[in-house]
């Protein structure tokens, strides 16, 4: 026997150590030392720390949909998208015990001020408009005491066009088909053959969708819904008396676009009108104003630019929200405010603590944010890290010293 296998035999020290990371076949694994790190980075006396720091942000959560339906989860929409009832039950109580949990409005208001926001501040917000979130959501957050923005796809509300995505889900999960050859693939066939196949087939063409212009998008989404032959077993979103009742119940109505397409693949007409619109059609169903926004398609790495920003701003939104993890601070443009997305697995309260904690902290290295905050230097740092504030409701202003309202309209 070698020296150290002689060593990890008596359980000696290195020995021991070296032995217990490798494999049979001699390859070490890092499995168990970051398993290490992991209980350590959230560990209650680190997080109690973080906690205890004054100088941290707000944090935004991000969901989507409440629901434990397996077949929602598999056949609709991603399953790290829904949250169990009963974990979102436990998580809002969490939220309402040890946090502060306010409107984004409030949030807005706070940030537009130049306070630092206090950092127990969370704000909910749900994306899309899925129907569970009248159903499920809604009644735990009124018996909590809570409030949350709901951001609505407009054009998708009531199922009078079934959200893109979803779509394009239901068609492969639920095709019988073993490969599928499309048109705009020029025939060559897709592998449908398993599982694991399908995922990756939908993540492939959901990845080509959102770098599809408008009538390319179309296209593609038209052929691709030729192939799905089977009904839709469910209601999917909303529909305008549930959305008209959230807003009556103190919950604060948010847009969308029309359709959720990718903005930054979209020419400046489909912009303004698939921002615009969307505001115009929730502000008439509500009858009150729409002043938040958030983008759509945020695991796209690029799912927000300038153009859409100063879209946003001309149209007279307060807030747009990203999907990039970090915090709300005076450090961003108020048009690309990061969220962190709350997934199943948070099902474990301390985790999501532990998450909100980091996030208050988080220094978001992204493309898009650093060029919003570029172009509308009134509400976010500079690069040298100092926070300028601006009065609250006033477009931010580009880099050649035009509000972006003027960049949105071309003046």
């Amino acid at each position: 026997m070698n020296g150290s296998r002689a060593d990890a035999a008596a359980g000696n020290g290195r020995g021991a150590a070296a032995l217990a990371l490798a494999s049979e076949s001699g390859s070490v694994s890092l499995g168990p030392l970051f398993r290490v790190a992991r209980r350590i980075r959230n560990s209650p006396p680190v997080v109690g720390t973080l906690r205890a720091l004054p100088w941290g942000g707000a944090v935004i959560l991000r969901y989507h949909s409440i629901n434990d339906d397996p077949a929602w989860g598999s056949d609709y929409i991603q399953s790290s998208l829904a949250v169990p009832p009963d974990v979102f039950d436990r998580q809002v109580g969490y939220l309402a015990r040890h946090h502060r949990i306010v409107s984004l409005t409030q949030l807005i208001d706070d940030l537009a001020s130049g306070r630092r926001p206090d950092g127990r501040s969370v704000a909910i917000t749900f994306d899309d408009g899925y129907e569970d979130n009248f159903r499920l959501a809604f009644p735990i957050l009124r018996r909590h005491g809570a409030t949350a923005t709901f951001y609505v796809t407009t054009g998708a509300v009531d199922d009078a066009s079934i959200l893109w995505p979803v779509m394009l889900r239901h068609a492969i999960r639920r095709t019988e088909a073993r490969e599928i050859a499309f048109r705009f693939l020029g025939s060559r066939p897709i592998d449908l053959s398993s599982e694991r196949a399908k995922e990756r087939a939908i993540r492939f063409l959901t990845g080509l969708v959102k770098h599809c212009g408008e009538t390319r998008a179309r296209e593609v989404l038209s052929e691709v819904e030729e192939a799905d032959a089977h009904a839709y077993e469910k209601r999917v979103m909303m529909n305008w008396d549930e959305i008209r009742e959230m807003h009556e119940g103190g919950m604060t109505i948010g847009a969308h676009t029309v359709r959720h397409y990718n903005l930054p693949s979209q020419d400046r007409e489909t912009l303004t009108r698939e921002i615009g619109e969307s505001k115009r059609r929730l502000e008439d169903a509500i009858g009150a104003p729409v002043d938040h926004f958030a983008y759509p398609n945020g695991r796209t790495a690029r799912h927000c630019d300038r153009a859409s920003a100063a879209v946003v701003a001309g149209l007279g939104f307060r807030s747009a929200v990203t999907s990039v993890t970090g915090p709300a601070s005076p450090r961003y443009s108020a048009y690309c405010l990061p969220r962190l997305g709350v997934v199943p697995r948070y099902r474990e309260l301390s985790l999501l603590g532990a998450e909100i904690q980091y996030a208050r902290f988080a220094r978001p290295r992204n493309a898009s944010l650093d060029e919003i905050c570029r172009a509308d230097p009134p509400r976010c740092a500079c690069a040298a890290g100092e926070t300028v504030s601006a009065a609250s409701g006033r477009p931010g202003t580009g880099q050649d010293g035009r509000p972006l309202e003027a960049e949105a309209t071309g003046r």
